[in-house]
């Protein structure tokens, strides 16, 4: 399902709304005249609203803390229902998931492109959806999406992964973090801010609250379509305690004891911190303990490509 981050909250209590604010926020982009769409709507039954005013009205009370009513609980039901129509993990290596990157700013979803394709994703918001719902355009002939109204859109016949990480990984390269970094910027933070390392060299670390374990057994599993973003939340949902604390680094112990897909695990941990790195104000180091050695070598290669890029 495409809001699978909802599903724990369709019994929804108030002491899970702290959590449930986090995650509004982690996963839903707003366009930037989202306050006046949301007081056009406000007082609409919930019933009535389009998939992207739900996510606003969501996005609104997550931020005001305003809850009215049931809405939230009504939301989230219909939200569940909305089928996913994002692609599952590409098979692309790194080398092509950047050259592809480079090239979106080229490929713009034009309006007379609509009949020749069925979905489009947009990597300002992240989402992926079919055609039909794109309903404005620009001067130029660019669709704009109908979640964030920006043209970062591109059509599926143009056969570029539309998977949870690479639309992230597309994001955060043409998009400016949190801490007002471009990519040129945050590539010299990572490149300073991550450390891998074996467990047999974590002697030295600090044991004490700055360490964070993330352990994950996904041995013989193959990686879904939603299982990106999972991962991707649970390695950000770690380091984001550390952030609370106000501590400038911690340490992320990678029990990982498959070896399918050791290139897309790697791939997700290292733009999970990327993440972090360039949203949080206080961490500024990230040590990973892998123990698997041929993970630790693949997130090595991804690290160091990452930062060549």
């Amino acid at each position: 399902m495409k809001y699978w981050w909802l599903e724990k909250y369709t019994e929804l209590e108030v002491r899970m709304l702290p959590e449930l604010f986090l995650d509004i926020q982690f996963f839903l982009t707003m366009p930037k005249n989202y306050l006046q769409i949301y007081k056009k709507i406000e007082s609409l039954p919930i019933s009535t609203l389009s998939e992207e005013e739900m996510c606003i009205v969501l996005y609104y009370i997550s931020v005001t803390k305003n809850v009215k009513n049931n809405h939230i609980s009504q939301i989230i039901e219909r939200l569940l229902l909305v089928p996913d129509t994002s692609l599952p993990i590409s098979d692309y290596n790194l080398s092509e998931i950047i050259h592809e990157i480079y090239g979106l700013k080229e490929k713009k979803a034009m309006v007379d492109q609509m009949d020749s394709n069925n979905v489009a994703a947009c990597y300002s918001c992240l989402n992926v959806f079919y055609v039909d719902q794109i309903t404005s355009a620009n001067r130029k002939g660019q669709c704009l999406c109908p979640f964030c109204g920006k043209n970062k859109l591109y059509f599926d016949n143009e056969l570029i992964p539309m998977n949870y990480s690479f639309l992230l990984h597309s994001k955060i390269f043409y998009g400016i973090t949190e801490l007002g970094c471009d990519f040129s910027k945050l590539k010299k933070i990572i490149k300073k801010g991550i450390t891998i390392m074996k467990k047999s060299s974590s002697k030295g670390i600090n044991t004490s609250k700055k360490r964070n374990h993330f352990l994950e057994k996904y041995q013989k599993k193959l990686i879904k379509s939603e299982d990106e973003s999972q991962i991707i939340k649970k390695i950000y949902d770690s380091l984001f305690v550390t952030e609370r604390n106000g501590d400038y680094e911690t340490t992320l112990i990678i029990d990982w004891e498959g070896q399918l897909n050791l290139f897309e695990i790697s791939y997700l941990i290292i733009l999970s911190c990327t993440l972090a790195l360039g949203n949080f104000f206080y961490l500024k180091h990230i040590s990973l303990i892998i123990e698997n050695d041929q993970l630790r070598n693949q997130t090595e290669k991804v690290l160091r490509m990452l930062i060549k890029s």
